[in-house]
């Protein structure tokens, strides 16, 4: 390894060591635009060059809404991977976590950090009694990006799904009781039975809330993305 190398690799891994985290909601580069009793949601953006060490309290859910790269390392590892994200992935991470970000590219990155408050939202699932997995909480990009789809990962307490709707497209209510959080990831427009419309910009979120018995149909002529989280709601706190 030649000398100027090896001693960037030094420096990277003691910048990674020597960072103090800090909670999310203090970072400047996280912007709260919706708490309840359920989710905190992030608007995220790092500009070139920009850093950051943070920690995830909870596990989450990152909503990506443009095509870019960043530099990720975990606590105690060197600054050195670079993580390529294409715009309308959507991964499930667990919470506990501190985590270093650092975009090195001339392009701004931009995303929507869903936190779960409820830790049975969750990537884990049990096998036996004693066992529990680790399930890879991703959505795999879609097969065709120019027609209609509804992808979806399990997570426990909660799904999220990665949905694109064509001009004049429908998208069902929840197949059982829960509270929706919609994040535009193009523009959209959609309309609802009542004829009131859900208009927003990428990352524009809509805490949809509990109960939603109609399709939410696409108005616009261009194809609506977005994702949609699902969050349960136990049998024991129906009505």
């Amino acid at each position: 390894m030649k000398p100027l190398a090896f001693l960037a690799l030094l420096l990277c891994s003691a910048f990674a060591v020597a960072q103090t985290a800090v909670d999310i909601a203090a970072d400047p580069h996280y912007r709260l635009r919706m708490e309840n009793g359920q989710v905190r949601v992030f608007a995220v953006t790092f500009g070139p060059t920009e850093k950051t060490y943070v920690r995830h309290e909870h596990n989450y859910l990152v909503v990506t809404l443009r095509d870019c790269e960043l530099v990720m390392w975990g606590k105690g590892a060197s600054a050195i991977q670079n993580f390529r994200f294409s715009r309308g992935d959507v991964s499930f991470f667990l919470g506990e976590q501190e985590e270093g970000i650092r975009n090195d590219r001339s392009t701004e990155c931009q995303y929507i950090t869903v936190e779960f408050l409820n830790p049975k939202v969750t990537g884990y699932r049990i096998q036996t009694d004693t066992v529990w997995s680790y399930i890879a909480g991703g959505i795999s990009a879609p097969a065709d990006p120019h027609v209609k789809f509804v992808n979806a990962v399990d997570l426990g307490a909660a799904a999220a799904q990665d949905v694109q709707l064509l001009a004049g497209d429908s998208f069902p209510p929840p197949e059982k009781p829960a509270a929706e959080l919609l994040v535009p990831i193009t523009d959209v427009d959609l309309r609802k039975q009542d004829d009131s419309h859900i208009r927003k910009s990428p990352g524009g979120v809509v805490w949809i809330g509990e109960g939603r018995k109609s399709e939410l149909t696409n108005a616009s002529n261009s194809p609506a993305r977005f994702a949609v989280v699902d969050l349960w709601i136990p049998p024991a706190e129906l009505n």
